[in-house]
């Protein structure tokens, strides 16, 4: 009976989005986590340049022959996919954030987790979003990864944008996992 009224809930929606404290914790992870990357992307620009700009320093070595930070404007998504595309990739990002809010909409007050998950998203999304749309269509990346095997030989660069996205999708797939797991136990 109990799992009847949490579908019965779940397929009214707007659980989660009634909830001043979910609204708090997606708002507040994504406020920070796209501050966060802005304020990256600024101090990178200011501090190493691009090439655009003909003002580029050399990268800084934050773990020798692993880590640094480098200056690149990626036209595309990654691995540089669908580059030049702007107006997809728009599009695509603006959909991405119609269906979190969706989501969101969708999920119940107590989820958590998924709500940390929705604003790490919803912060990357902007975050990418926010310089294809102000940079000329180009998103800054600039951490560079080398574990010196391939594919990681090396990593294509990235943003705090792109660890946000890739952490809540990660945490998203856990999380529903882990709940579908809780709601349907095994039986023997």
């Amino acid at each position: 009976m109990a799992q009847a009224g949490k579908d019965n809930a779940r397929l009214q929606g707007g659980g989660a989005f009634r909830s001043g404290k979910a609204h708090l914790r997606v708002w507040f992870i994504a406020g920070m986590g796209f501050l966060a990357d802005l304020l990256s992307k600024t101090w990178i620009l200011k501090t190493l340049g691009d090439m655009e700009s003909g003002y580029l320093r050399e990268p800084i070595v934050i773990i020798s022959d692993y880590l640094r930070l480098v200056t690149v404007l990626n036209p595309g998504a990654i691995w540089g996919v669908a580059a030049g595309k702007t107006i997809f990739l728009i599009s695509a990002s603006l959909l991405g954030l119609v269906f979190l809010v969706w989501f969101f909409y969708t999920s119940r007050p107590d989820q958590w987790l998924i709500h940390s998950a929705i604003g790490m998203l919803i912060a990357g999304d902007l975050g990418n979003l926010y310089d294809r749309i102000f940079n000329d269509g180009k998103v800054v990346d600039f951490i560079e990864v080398n574990l010196h095997f391939r594919p990681a030989n090396p990593w294509p660069l990235f943003n705090i944008a792109d660890i946000l996205l890739c952490l809540g999708v990660g945490i998203l797939l856990l999380s529903v996992f882990a709940a579908q797991k809780a709601d349907h136990p095994k039986t023997e």
